[in-house]
């Protein structure tokens, strides 16, 4: 399994954490973010030869809307049609070019962008079968060709149409070498991370059928609930971001403007598997429950938890912490080949959580909302009934 950093706003974050702290294995350059001239900035240049890009076609020509981004620098993206070319097979011959694009600046890996369906599954497989046409008769030797499976929120929560992709995408006559995946989980208010189980489950069934059919995949815009869909089946790509919107995917960031607001920022824990937010240090610091939370062997945890720190979401240590962490959560749990003896131990770090926070109880440190052990339980069921 190789950790990807996706390369989204301040990406030379990443880039410090890979080059200084050899934290990740390889990057996902965004096309929102960089542009077409991705390849000419120099503070990219040193990790070119170890990425792939997502052209993020998801908002089709809804994307052409928004001010923000840089989409349509792509001369062949959607974002640029016009009302008169909105066709299946404008939008087909946008896919084609975006592969020849991948190719010619050399990419090895492929990503063959597809966009964010969210009616008709029948959309979905009919653009995956004309593409996969495409692909047999184009395909260069020395690249590797994955399809981008966008799972609307609406579709992941339902079992029939999950199955009904998944049908289509291991058909005997796919060419594909594998699929970049990713999924709209839609956390309620105040949460970072999903409890629907549901997605657990379809998601986790994606990758497990996936990969029994020996396809390679890429699980993009991953939040650290990766961990869970990891313990059960191996992914070949785990993706991992700095700011939210690069572990969250959301079709709005594609279809409207959004702003980002002002945040303290928050603390990534491995103790306790969650992100607590930076005011809700202080109540742990005066109670002298600090240490129950922090992370071992971790620079950025030891800057950041320093009495005094001038905390912002904005700041390089706060997210190189989260960074470091979550590699080498994902790289601890996928080294374990077997993997009953894996699910076996992410259960374990589960339960260690649950009961950390049962600690925290018992010396009176109360955390709710996205502080708040409000995901584990759930974690907890889903790998017990799995």
């Amino acid at each position: 399994m190789k950790v990807t950093h996706v390369l989204g706003h301040n990406s030379n974050w990443n880039v410090e954490s890979y080059l200084q702290h050899d934290i990740g294995d390889f990057f996902l350059i965004t096309a929102f973010t960089h542009g077409a001239r991705f390849d000419t900035k120099k503070g990219l240049l040193p990790i070119l030869p170890f990425s792939m890009i997502d052209l993020q076609f998801y908002g089709k020509k809804t994307s052409g809307d928004i001010t923000k981004g840089s989409l349509s620098e792509f001369p062949f993206h959607p974002a640029n049609c016009s009302d008169e070319e909105v066709t299946s097979i404008y939008f087909d011959n946008c896919l084609k070019q975006a592969i020849k694009y991948q190719e010619d600046k050399g990419f090895k890996n492929i990503i063959i962008p597809h966009f964010y369906e969210n009616e008709e599954v029948s959309d979905i497989v009919s653009t995956i079968k004309n593409i996969n046409h495409h692909v047999a008769k184009n395909k260069l030797d020395g690249r590797k060709y994955f399809m981008t499976l966008a799972f609307a929120n609406h579709i992941i929560i339902d079992k029939a149409k999950v199955e009904e992709i998944l049908f289509c995408c291991t058909d005997m006559d796919i060419c594909f070498d594998g699929y970049f995946v990713t999924c709209e989980n839609k956390p309620e208010t105040r949460k970072k991370l999903t409890t629907d189980i549901k997605i657990l489950r379809n998601l986790s069934n994606v990758f497990k059928t996936l990969k029994i059919q020996q396809f390679e995949t890429i699980y993009a815009y991953a939040n650290w609930d990766a961990i869970v869909i990891l313990a059960q089946t191996d992914i070949d790509y785990v993706t991992i971001g700095t700011y939210e919107n690069l572990r969250k995917f959301d079709i709005v960031r594609f279809t409207e403007d959004q702003s980002g607001g002002g945040s303290k920022g928050y603390y990534f824990s491995e103790k306790l598997l969650n992100m607590v937010k930076a005011n809700d240090l202080t109540s742990l610091r005066d109670l002298g429950q600090l240490d129950r939370i922090k992370n071992e062997r971790n620079i950025f945890s030891d800057i950041i938890l320093r009495r005094g720190y001038d905390w912002n979401i904005h700041k390089p240590d706060v997210n190189k912490n989260y960074l470091l962490s979550i590699n080498r959560l994902l790289h601890a749990i996928s080294a374990k080949a077997d993997l009953s003896e894996r699910k076996k131990y992410v259960q374990t770090l589960v339960q260690s959580a649950i009961d950390t926070y049962n600690e925290l109880e018992n010396n009176y440190v109360y955390l709710d909302n996205e502080s708040g052990n409000y995901h584990l339980n759930i974690w907890k069921s889903y790998l017990a009934s799995s």
